[in-house]
């Protein structure tokens, strides 16, 4: 049985007098996928000629098809890319659009996400579109969001599955076949999903869905999944021009230049770190420090914002000023220069938003000195 919270800081590198809760952002690589990692590192050494004619398709293909299974799909409908940011890339560009042509999208999508949308309306004429959220929504709200959104122009529907400044998770599984049946092709942003809630893309519908492996899968940074579905996959390419890309999907993304990889085999790995730890047993212990969490923030007047995601979930925190969007950072750093916990914060509808990360090397110990440093220091507009 799996002993969660500080016992398992063993297993990583964090800075011992740390407490890390922003996990969400960057990931933490446990020993075991280190290490697995380091031996694909010297199997290139070793043979960095056959490796790169050969076992890089393999290898790529294996872990591929070791990570579906957590994914509702098979290896062949998954690819490699370095993240979600070029993912999107990817299917922007698959998506060939024209003057007039419409791409809708929450109003609190990822930033880099919305600045490519941007870059690509201005190169082709696309227009885009937002959908309103708020701090507190229902499934009937982004459903009535999303259908006041859509017009018969929208060609691309992006959807957060986590949304990344809000923790806010979406009811995707409900979005998706509204887009769907108004004839828009559908990318889902779940850089936060794998690892952290079941998926099941073969049944969810959506054409393309990205997730990366570094966030909540243990992987090395430098590890994403792109799902493309079947209609889509003739047209979905790598973002570079490389050897072969023209060749059939998956292969096509296999073997983009000469990059490093081991990141990409490495999600195997982390895969099968999850599954030791165990995924339901893993679930409860975060649901706790959620509850724990709210509890503790509560006092101080934060709330929580809904709905939240198993294992990322935000707090709306009382200000005697209305929020300045230094807040956020202000905030941060007081925290670790001060109190050495690591977490993000935010300003995002007006609010400032304290965002707790729940690895599972958290405990509620962390929630308790995070509930200390906050009444200690008090965070800007207090």
């Amino acid at each position: 049985m799996t002993v969660f919270g500080r016992p398992l800081r063993s297993d990583f590198l964090l800075q011992a007098d740390g407490i890390f809760l922003n996990n969400g952002s960057f990931g933490s690589v446990p020993a075991p996928v280190r290490s697995a990692q380091q031996g694909w590192r010297d199997t290139v050494e070793t043979q960095p000629d056959i490796f790169f004619r050969e076992t890089i398709y393999t290898a790529t293909r294996a872990a591929a098809a070791r990570v579906a299974r957590l994914c509702g799909t098979v290896g062949e409908a998954l690819v490699f890319t370095p993240n979600v940011t070029e993912s999107v890339a990817v299917v922007l560009a698959a998506m060939d659009f024209k003057a007039g042509d419409e791409i809708l999208l929450l109003d609190v999508a990822y930033a880099a996400v919305r600045r490519a949308v941007d870059v690509t309306c201005r190169r082709t004429g696309a227009v885009v579109r937002t959908i309103p959220t708020g701090l507190q929504m229902t499934p009937a709200a982004y459903a009535e969001g999303l259908k006041a959104g859509l017009t018969p122009r929208t060609r691309l529907v992006v959807l957060d599955h986590i949304v990344s400044p809000t923790a806010q998770m979406l009811p995707i599984e409900d979005l998706v076949p509204i887009a769907k049946a108004q004839g828009a092709r559908v990318f889902v942003d779940g850089a936060h999903a794998l690892g952290q809630v079941a998926l099941d893309l073969d049944a969810l519908g959506a054409d393309w869905y990205a997730t990366n492996a570094h966030k909540w899968l243990f992987t090395p940074r430098g590890s994403c999944l792109l799902y493309a579905g079947p209609e889509v996959r003739a047209v979905t390419r790598p973002a570079i021009v490389s050897h072969y890309y023209e060749d059939a999907y998956p292969r096509c993304f296999d073997y983009v230049g000469t990059r490093d990889v081991t990141a990409y085999l490495a999600a195997a790995d982390g895969a099968d770190y999850l599954d030791d730890l165990g995924f339901d047993a893993l679930t409860a212990h975060r649901a706790a420090l959620i509850g724990a969490a709210n509890t503790a923030l509560g006092k101080f007047g934060g709330t929580l914002v809904t709905p939240h995601a198993p294992a990322l979930a935000a707090w709306a925190l009382p200000q005697s000023r209305a929020a300045d969007t230094a807040d956020g950072l202000a905030l941060m750093k007081a925290l670790w220069d001060e109190a050495k916990i690591q977490i993000a914060a935010n300003v995002t509808h007006g609010r400032l938003l304290l965002r707790l990360s729940l690895q599972a090397y958290v405990d509620l110990q962390d929630i308790a000195a995070l509930a200390a440093a906050l009444d200690r220091l008090g965070w800007p507009g207090r």
